[in-house]
């Protein structure tokens, strides 16, 4: 018998932050309908799996939330299971639907991008109530040989700047401090609507917002850093804007052969020029960046030059991939493939150098005094939460893919800017204690 109550839903929410803002939207389209939302699935009426398809290890990911669905389904705990996003627009839903029968419907990614001047589609923010994903733009139009984003999510198409203020504005008036702007290329923002980028005319709008904080950039791809953009950072840096001296610019490689095969449109001889503006000219940068190893055609003399390439640049946040042959895409067919065991004895050896300067940067921050926003109190792996321990982050660090700082204090508000000695680090994360 099936004991779920009449409409209730959750939401199982996978992969990027661009598609929690989908699942924020289909949370607030739900509630609209009559449902009522809970945070655990188990014992709801509705489940709705918001799913990635990016990498073949994110649709794994997504096939076992389903098993698990399934299985609370066939015990009568949920009624319905509905699945959404990049994975159904990957595979089709049809092949989808013939695997998995006992999933109710099936849905694709959605046209997000406003159509009117000002079109604000209303969401429930599925983040801590001072933190906010503002996506400024959807789809791509770069089409990097090992990518299935334009496939799956389009065309490059840029949310009107009316729009972008009014969203920020309920942003503002709900509560948000942090602001972490995203698209799948931030800096190309506006291009389509006013024919050339304009990131940096937004921003300075964005600043104007008096409830905000912080603005965070992600995403930030070379190609679209002027000078203006760079000394808008540079204000940042200097505190004399909010937005932070972190950016985002995923970078893939550094050997001009494999950048080539990439598609990705920049050499590293440009990379290398606009780093070195960037150090020279933001006070405390951090950048963050991501790296493909094992691409067809990366011979160890290319490897080796990726190596010495971040030695030479330090970054202090580095994410490392493994190349994943995804089905359409035009590096799925190249020819000189790199075994698996190479690839991965260059995933250990590139990860463990970008390692080594994050805790290096950690370890440099001892003794400081150093602003952190409070995210939350610590949970302990049993769920008990810590009266006088609390999780924060400093302007060096993103939500869910960065460290973090472990704080003692009493009575500290989620969302609140502290001052925070800091005693010493754990690998890449800080301790430290409030200064009162």
């Amino acid at each position: 018998m099936n004991t779920a109550p009449i409409k209730t839903f959750s939401i199982v929410s996978l992969g990027c932050p661009k598609n929690l803002v989908d699942s924020e939207y289909y949370v607030q389209e739900m509630k609209q309908a009559g449902f009522e939302f809970r945070t655990e699935p188990d014992g709801c009426e509705t489940v709705i799996l918001n799913t990635c398809g990016f990498l073949r290890s994110a649709r794994d990911e997504a096939r076992k939330y389903l098993d698990a669905l399934i299985e609370l389904k066939n015990k009568g705990n949920i009624r319905r299971i509905i699945v959404r996003g990049c994975m159904p627009k990957f595979e089709g839903i049809e092949k989808l639907a013939a695997e998995y029968p006992d999933v109710d419907e099936w849905f694709g990614v959605p046209d997000n991008v406003s159509e009117e001047t000002v079109s604000v589609k209303r969401r429930q923010r599925l983040t801590e109530k001072h933190v906010a994903y503002l996506r400024i733009a959807d789809g791509c139009d770069r089409h990097c040989t090992f990518c299935a984003i334009p496939n799956i999510r389009g065309t490059f198409r840029s949310e009107p700047m009316e729009s972008v203020l009014e969203e920020t504005r309920q942003l503002a008036d709900s509560g948000v401090k942090e602001l972490i702007v995203i698209a799948q290329e931030t800096t190309f923002w506006g291009t389509d609507l006013y024919g050339k980028p304009q990131l940096t005319r937004l921003l300075r709008e964005l600043e104007q917002i008096e409830e905000i904080r912080w603005i965070r950039v992600m995403y930030a791809y070379p190609q679209f850093f002027d000078d203006e953009l760079i000394e808008l950072f540079a204000a940042g840096g200097k505190n004399e804007g909010k937005l932070l001296p972190y950016i985002d610019i995923p970078l893939q490689h550094a050997a001009d052969d494999i950048l080539h095969r990439m598609n990705r449109r920049v050499t590293k001889a440009e990379t290398e020029k606009l780093l070195g503006k960037l150090r020279e000219r933001i006070d405390h940068l951090v950048l963050r960046t991501s790296f493909i190893v094992g691409f067809p055609g990366e011979t160890n003399a290319m490897f080796e030059e990726l190596l010495k390439f971040v030695e030479k640049w330090k970054f202090e946040r580095a994410g490392v991939f493994t190349f994943s042959a995804e089905a359409g895409t035009p590096a799925a067919k190249f020819e000189h493939r790199v075994p698996q065991r190479v690839a991965d004895r260059r995933f250990d050896r590139l990860y463990k150098i970008c390692e080594k300067f994050s805790v290096a940067r950690a370890a440099r921050q001892k003794g400081k005094i150093l602003n952190v926003q409070i995210d939350g109190n610590y949970v302990d792996e049993s769920g008990r939460k810590e009266p006088n321990l609390f999780i924060g982050r400093t302007f060096a660090d993103a939500p869910d893919i960065d460290p973090v700082v472990y704080v003692t204090g009493e009575h500290l508000k989620t969302g609140s800017l502290i001052s925070c000695e800091i005693l010493e680090n754990e690998g890449c994360d800080l301790v430290g204690v409030k200064i009162y």
